[in-house]
This record gives structure tokens, sequence and C-alpha cells, in this order.
């Protein structure tokens, strides 16, 4: 098993859009995950959409350190993004903090 600190952090960011703001909340994804990917280690961030549930967004996410989590988490773009995300979901963002299991 990998440790976090050693190793990649995987987290899933689940968004659960309040009713009638799904598209709003989908259109303020390309911005934020275009400059994501930008970021010093970033290897994955791969928004998806339920299919049972349209409003549910959820981000797959792969950092190659909790160093470069933690400056992910400070940056504007998050931050803007996070704001919105107040207004327009049911709870905000919920993180899941993941390791990789060796099987």
């Amino acid at each position: 098993m990998t440790h976090p600190e050693n190793g990649p952090v995987v987290l899933i960011a689940r968004m659960q859009a309040r009713p009638g703001k799904e598209q709003e909340l989908r259109d303020a994804l390309p911005a934020l995950v275009a400059a994501t990917r930008q970021e010093d280690g970033c290897l994955t961030y791969v928004p998806h959409q339920g299919l049972d549930d349209p409003g549910l967004l959820v981000m797959h996410e792969v950092w190659q350190s909790e160093e470069h989590l933690r400056a992910h988490a400070a940056s504007d773009h998050l931050r803007r993004f996070a704001e919105l995300a107040e207004m327009l979901t049911v709870g905000g963002i919920q993180i899941e903090r993941l390791t990789e299991l060796a099987v």
C-alpha cells in the first residue's frame, strides 16, 4: 500500500447540485479543470457526472504528494470554485481521501 506522505494522494470530491443549478455548476468546471491540470504535481483531475443523478458531479484527483495537494487547496482558482460551489450545491464539496491498495 502506498502511504500518502510518501506517494500519490487520491481524492474523490463529490458535489450535489441544488435543483435547477446543475448546468451552472457544470459550466464552472472547465476553468477549474484547465487551471488545475496546469498545476505542478497534478497527475489526474477528471470530472464525472452521475448517470442516475445528473446533479451529482464527482472529481477524481491524483496528486503527486501532500505538498502538491496543499498548494492546490490554496490556489485562487480552487477558492473561487469552492465559493461558487457553496451557492450551487447542497452541502458544498465533500472530499474523500483515498490510498491505493496493493492487491
